[in-house]
């Protein structure tokens, strides 16, 4: 839907019924924790600040970032590689890969660009 169309502006139902914005914002830090990622760098990715005089001595480093990138691919890689093959897991729970809503084209291009960057 092309968003300069009348209409586009109408509230469309969820990929994912169950699952809202509030709680993929805790999934993604839960994830960081168990990534192992320092807190200075999950606070930034979040948008949250240090608390105390970490605020000013801590600071996130290119070696964090890329640290998040390689936790996050190797997880997308498990879990797409978990859908692929038909989604059982150990207690047989069944992931059904999420429908793609009407009218969306997913293409080959990226799905989202969360943040600028100089590659």
């Amino acid at each position: 839907m092309d968003l300069d169309e009348s209409g586009a502006g109408e509230r469309r139902p969820p990929i994912l019924p169950t699952f809202t914005f509030h709680e993929g914002r805790h999934t993604h830090a839960t994830w960081l924790t168990e990534d192992g990622i320092p807190e200075v760098a999950r606070r930034a990715r979040l948008g949250q600040k240090m608390k105390g005089i970490a605020r000013v001595l801590d600071h996130v480093t290119p070696a964090m970032v890329n640290e998040i990138l390689d936790a996050w691919e190797e997880r997308w890689l498990r879990v797409a590689g978990f859908v692929a093959s038909g989604g059982a897991g150990e207690a047989g729970v069944v992931v059904p890969a999420p429908a793609v809503p009407a009218g969306l084209d997913p293409g080959s291009g990226p799905i989202a660009i969360s943040s600028p960057s100089d590659d």
